[in-house]
C-alpha cells in the first residue's frame, strides 16, 4: 500500500496517454503506483482575485489536467530506470 509516509513522486505529466503508459510499465514490473489528478479547471485557480469565475475560454485542453504519479520510496530508483527508456 503507498501512503503518503512511504511515497515518493515519480513523475509529472500532462498526457493522459503518457500516465497509462507509464502506469502500465510499472504494473508489468510488480511496481505499485499512485495517480494523483490535479484538476486546474475546476480548481479554485479558475476563480480571479475579483472573485468571478475566469472559465476556460481560450486555455488549451491538452493541460487542464496534471497526472502526478507517485511509487514506494523503496521503488523509484527502479522505476525511474523502467520509465526513462
Amino acid at each position: 500500500m503507498i501512503t503518503i509516509f512511504n511515497r515518493r513522486e515519480l513523475t509529472i505529466t500532462w498526457d493522459q496517454a503518457r500516465q497509462a503508459e507509464i502506469r502500465s510499465i510499472l504494473s508489468s514490473h510488480g511496481i505499485a503506483s499512485m495517480v494523483k489528478v490535479v484538476d486546474f479547471h475546476g480548481s479554485s485557480n479558475a476563480w480571479n482575485r475579483y472573485g468571478h469565475h475566469a472559465g476556460t475560454f481560450g486555455l488549451n485542453r491538452d493541460y487542464l489536467y496534471a497526472y502526478k504519479i507517485y511509487v514506494r520510496s523503496k521503488d523509484y530508483e527502479e522505476a525511474e530506470y523502467l520509465i526513462r527508456q
